[in-house]
């Protein structure tokens, strides 16, 4: 299991919706109380019970199914044969697959969300860890927290470690920097080709667990996210030969800081019962969950 610092903030209260609409009449009453303190306060120009009552329409999921992909590390143009992952492709038969999981954010419109979370275990029900697949690399990655924090949009492949590689033409980064330079400085010797993809995401900083593992965990703050902006959480998943069952449970929690919302709700909030107050503070959690069966591609190739 990964370690506290990687747990999720919070857990989803089941009743989200009946909350929100129970704060959201405790703010009108406060509203009408103290005089319409919200309107105008807020940039859409609603009462904040109306902002509150329009949270309770968020809603995250998850996609059908992921992207699956085979890498074929051995047959890589160019591949390096004194790497990790050719070694274990050739010696101990893996195998390795692209695995991208698609991430739906329905956010009250106007409103993003400021942190997400992720969790992706694989194959959490094998009782043998040897059989377990793992990470062998992720995306997002804090290797590339340069190119992140500049907004750059990066095609990203497959380069000749198995690992991902970006490329992102020459385009300007903070200080003068070219993008090509900084993408050369994190392994842009990539073959574009091999499962290539478009990436690009909100100048979010991006916390994670270490690849290698049976299970990946991803924070993303510092960004306001929207349907149209959701993030791409990719995998190259490397599979024992012995793995008979390859799955993937994932779980997904957004929140909302409450340090963002307008200063006169804020003031509101903190007038709530405790278990108002909680809950607020915590970033009106929301989740999803998904658990996918990938034997079928790949066990069937």
């Amino acid at each position: 299991m990964v370690g506290g610092e990687f747990q999720f903030t919070a857990e989803p209260n089941e009743e989200r919706g009946t909350l929100l609409r129970e704060a959201a009449r405790r703010v009108d009453a406060l509203t009408g109380h103290l005089g319409e303190v919200g309107r105008g306060a807020d940039p859409h120009e609603e009462l904040f019970g109306d902002l509150l009552r329009g949270m309770a329409e968020d809603s995250v999921a998850f996609g059908a199914f992921p992207d699956v992909l085979p890498v074929p590390i051995l047959d890589l143009p160019g591949a390096d044969q004194t790497s990790a992952a050719w070694r274990a492709a050739l010696d101990e038969g893996f195998t390795f697959w692209w695995v991208r999981l698609p991430a739906l954010l329905f956010p009250r419109k106007g409103w993003g969300f400021t942190r997400l979370e992720f969790r992706v275990e694989f194959s959490p029900g094998e009782t043998d860890p040897r059989n377990r697949p793992k990470a062998f690399d992720i995306l997002p990655n804090r290797r590339f927290d340069t190119l992140v924090a500049a907004g750059v949009e990066l095609n990203v492949g497959v380069g000749a470690d198995g690992h991902f590689s970006v490329r992102t033409g020459e385009l300007p980064l903070p200080g003068g920097t070219a993008g090509g330079a900084v993408a050369a400085q994190v392994g842009a010797a990539v073959r574009l080709d091999i499962v290539p993809v478009r990436f690009r995401m909100a100048k979010a900083k991006v916390n994670h667990t270490a690849v290698g593992l049976e299970q990946v965990f991803w924070r993303l703050d510092g960004a306001e996210f929207f349907a149209e902006n959701p993030p791409q959480m990719i995998v190259i998943l490397q599979v024992p030969r012995a793995t008979e069952d390859v799955r993937v449970a994932a779980a997904m929690r957004a929140y909302r800081r409450l340090m963002l919302l307008p200063a006169g709700l804020q003031t509101m909030i903190r007038q709530l019962p405790e278990a108002l107050r909680t809950f607020f503070a915590q970033g009106a959690p929301i989740g999803a969950t998904a658990d996918y069966d990938l034997t079928p591609i790949v066990r069937g190739t």
